[in-house]
């Protein structure tokens, strides 16, 4: 039955995420409840699918959490509705490796793929790059190829020749237009500009519909079953703002799935933390870009140091452990936060650490056990300067932050349903 699909590219930059969201707000049109996936760790697309299609995307990750909960999550997820999976980099892009890239995630999954191809510097070249793509991994399904800024009419009739001979379908050609745009930072798509990104998503689909033919997701169910959420007793605070939104949709429900209660907050709005919160979490996000608003917010940095100086447990990720620093330093100026945490980051310098990390736990803490080991990501552009004890060992550096009842750090970890450590993080707040 297919039930799911992959939507991939040759390479990062070719349109298969606006691709993805096309077809994503293509399949709520045809009253096909979807679910999107983003594979690999990336926070920031992934978010972007919730405005077209109505469901937040979860992200599928080989290498932080192996194939066997890779496929327990897409289904758990998925309950009914159709899986959409836009891929990350290249099809066959990954860890050093190559096998946690994306053909190797459709493989597992057993889903067809679609590839997106740019047509802006080549031609019949295309099909060629196709044939290559199809014959890689022969356990992958190209299921077809979608043509992304074409030139015009002849440029297309010239490409589509090419597919003829190889078997491989066209199912739909995107014209070039610069108004399909939206605007990158750090890698990503810059979401606090990309307001506009249903239309732009509402307006391929119109491109798209007439092309692929309905049957193509025939086997793809009309209604998605409920998903129930659990409502747990330990308040947990959980930040969320344009200032600190990184937090993956499971883990919330990983922590909802522990017995917690989550109780949104904003630590650029709200004058303090929830009151009853047991335990507070801090996601990653762009505290260096809202600096001024969240020093200003002086009632809410006193919240979270009152807070933590009185024991509540406290995970804070990246953007998080910014905010829990003394000082962000921006090309801007010096700005205080909550001062938790001895020293301060800096972006002034900016310094690109990424990639996945293995990392030991140096301490007992509120979510591991010392000694554990830990599979990661890093992202971030900030340097940080801190007098504390350090959270955890990679690769013979001591890195993050730890206090009985506080973990810092810039990696940032992907937590399912049943997660040791969520587990431990909610009853340590309870």
């Amino acid at each position: 039955m297919n039930d799911r699909l992959v939507v991939a590219a040759v390479a990062t930059g070719e349109g298969k995420t606006l691709t993805g969201l096309a077809l994503a707000a293509l399949l709520a049109r045809r009253g096909i409840a979807v679910q999107p996936f983003k594979i690999g760790p990336d926070y920031i697309d992934a978010r972007l699918y919730e405005d077209v299609c109505g469901q937040a995307a979860r992200n599928v990750d080989l290498w932080l959490d192996g194939p066997l909960k890779v496929r327990a999550h897409v289904q758990r997820a998925a309950r009914g509705s159709f899986a959409l999976l836009e891929g990350m980099m290249g099809l066959f892009d990954g860890d050093n490796s190559g096998e946690t890239s994306t053909a190797h995630v459709a493989a597992i999954l057993d889903a067809p793929v679609v590839l997106v191809i740019d047509l802006w510097r080549m031609s019949q070249s295309a099909a060629a790059v196709a044939i290559g793509c199809a014959q890689m991994l022969p356990r992958v399904n190209i299921a077809g190829v979608i043509l992304n800024r074409a030139g015009g009419p002849a440029h297309e009739n010239a490409v589509r020749k090419a597919f003829e001979p190889t078997g491989i379908d066209v199912l739909a050609v995107l014209p070039h237009r610069a108004q399909w745009t939206i605007p990158e930072r750090h890698l990503g798509l810059d979401r606090d500009r990309a307001g506009h990104v249903g239309e732009i998503a509402s307006s391929i689909a119109d491109v798209l519909e007439p092309q692929i033919d309905p049957a193509f997701f025939d086997a793809a169910p009309q209604s998605a079953a409920p998903q129930s959420r659990s409502v747990g007793r330990t308040a947990i605070a959980v930040a969320g703002d344009p200032a600190l939104w990184f937090v993956y949709p499971e883990t919330i429900e990983a922590l909802e799935h522990a017995g917690a209660r989550v109780l949104p907050f904003s630590p650029l709005r709200d004058e303090a933390i929830p009151p009853d919160a047991k335990g507070l979490w801090l996601g990653g996000g762009y505290p260096e870009a809202h600096a001024p608003g969240l020093a200003e917010n002086e009632s809410m940095r006193r919240s979270v140091a009152s807070a933590v100086a009185a024991g509540i447990p406290v995970y804070a990720e990246c953007g998080g452990l910014m905010y829990l620093a003394q000082e962000i330093e921006t090309t801007g100026g010096v700005f205080p936060m909550c001062g938790v945490l001895r020293g301060r980051t800096s972006i002034v310098r900016p310094q690109m650490h990424i990639g996945y990390r293995r990392a030991r736990a140096l301490h007992d803490s509120v979510c591991d056990a010392g000694g554990d080991e830990i599979r990661a990501y890093e992202f971030h552009y900030a340097n940080e300067a801190l007098s504390e004890d350090p959270a955890y060992e990679i690769d013979g550096k001591r890195v993050g932050a730890w206090r009985p009842r506080a973990l810092a750090s810039f990696l940032h970890r992907h937590f399912l349903a049943g997660d040791p450590a969520i587990e431990r993080f909610v009853a340590q707040c309870a």
